[in-house]
């Protein structure tokens, strides 16, 4: 857990319903909510049999599960009743399971949380009843990154749903979640702030507003500018930014090979399996140090390189890196404890390192920025992110935009408000 955290009461009002109950259960908030530290703090603690699933395959490596295809067995397609069969090699998993966590679930179309249901009913050996009588609980924010429909399946999908969200499922109203709230916002503490980010979130920002933002257009943070991540838009501007900087340092190019074994596909892959790094580039540190001397998200400056030795300065600060692994599971059932365990059936080995004068707004979700670089480019294409990409940041004094923010950035999914105001 982090080192400043605290059991607040949104979080033991949550755990009490989650623990004491079988409700099904949506748990949501602002950016900077809690809800990663809330669904790892439930995970430690329970009692019951969990299993903790997302949608995308990174998602399930961040929160240490597996991704809802892999454990039910579902097709990389739009998900149809008969594509749903009975998981064999599962049944004793399924015979202990108390409840389904799903992480990032804005970003779980319709059909897949459809899919849950009837994949569950299977395997409970329970059709009567909404997910086989398992509870599940949703975590994640709808005004943040949505469901990705591929181009080819827009058509039939308007035909089978009217939004791509996972309120829009046909059990998501016959499975009656509650929704909780978490309202305490732990990444920023400046009010001003706050209430613009909140805006931005609504698309209820005024002219005002925008005036306070696009005061900090070319303005360095509080402090230098040095060790700021730009996020942007496209993969392609960013990728374009590490590169271009990576050629100006003079400086020898070291290429660090990645070690992967077992079942880990590359959708998964944490970083590159081929790092390309120089001494002077910025790096985004991207998982948490044993040790605490960074936490993923941190962004420093490689110092010292060799064939088997990193260096890197954060905050003043220079440490060793050494490799970290990151694993890949699948729930089985223990039959000694006669409880659902993990077991490790791939890895990914690597320094826990991204080049980042530029990542995208989209890989951004779940990080905190103490400074931070915004380039809107040519403008968001999607729901959410002109939101995700302002409130990584914790103060406006640390924000810098490289253009100002027009009210076309804010792409607003007005179906979202109506559901929620429902």
């Amino acid at each position: 857990m982090p080192d400043d955290f605290e059991l607040s009461e949104d979080f033991i009002r949550c755990f009490k319903e989650l623990e004491n109950t079988r409700r099904n259960i949506y748990i949501t908030g602002e950016a900077g909510t809690g809800k990663t530290t809330l669904l790892k703090y439930f995970r430690q603690n329970t009692q019951k049999n969990v299993v903790v699933l997302a949608p995308t395959g990174i998602a399930a490596i961040n929160c240490y599960g597996q991704t809802l295809h892999s454990f039910f067995k579902f097709p990389p397609k739009l998900i149809q009743k008969e594509h749903v069969r009975r998981v064999y090699n599962g049944q004793k998993i399924f015979s202990k399971l108390d409840m389904v966590i799903i992480d990032e679930a804005s970003m779980m179309r319709a059909d897949l949380l459809d899919g849950v249901d009837e994949a569950l009913r299977l395997n409970m050996n329970n059709p009567d009843e909404a997910f086989g009588g398992v509870q599940v609980v949703l975590f994640g924010d709808l005004y943040q990154l949505p469901p990705i429909i591929d181009k080819q399946a827009r058509e039939v999908y308007a035909q089978r749903y009217a939004t791509p969200y996972f309120f829009s499922s046909k059990i998501f109203d016959a499975a009656s979640f509650k929704r909780m709230d978490l309202e305490k916002i732990y990444r920023q503490n400046d009010a001003e702030f706050t209430t613009i980010l909140n805006k931005i979130r609504n698309k209820t920002l005024g002219a005002a507003e925008i005036q306070v933002l696009n005061a900090r257009v070319n303005q360095k943070p509080e402090s230098s500018t040095e060790d700021c991540i730009t996020l942007t838009p496209t993969n392609a501007a960013a990728l374009a930014l590490n590169e271009s900087k990576l050629a100006k340092l003079t400086a020898e190019e070291f290429i660090y090979s990645a070690s992967i074994n077992g079942e880990f596909d590359e959708s998964s892959y944490p970083t590159e399996v081929r790092l390309r790094l120089k001494a002077g580039a910025q790096v985004l540190m991207i998982q948490n140090d044993p040790e605490k001397r960074w936490v993923n998200g941190s962004v420093g400056e490689l110092v010292k390189l060799d064939e088997d030795f990193i260096q890197v300065r954060i905050e003043g600060k220079t440490h060793e890196v050494d490799k970290a692994k990151w694993k890949k599971i699948r729930y089985k059932h223990d039959p000694e404890l006669d409880r659902i365990t993990e077991e490790e059936i791939g890895g990914f080995e690597q320094y826990p390192i991204k080049l980042a004068w530029a990542i995208t707004i989209h890989k951004s979700q779940g990080l905190t920025f103490d400074r931070l670089i915004v380039d809107f480019d040519s403008g968001t294409f999607a729901h959410g992110q002109a939101y995700v990409a302002l409130s990584r940041c914790r103060s406006l004094e640390g924000l810098t935009l490289k253009r100002p923010l027009a009210q076309s950035d804010i792409i607003f999914d007005s179906r979202i408000a109506r559901y929620h105001a429902g």
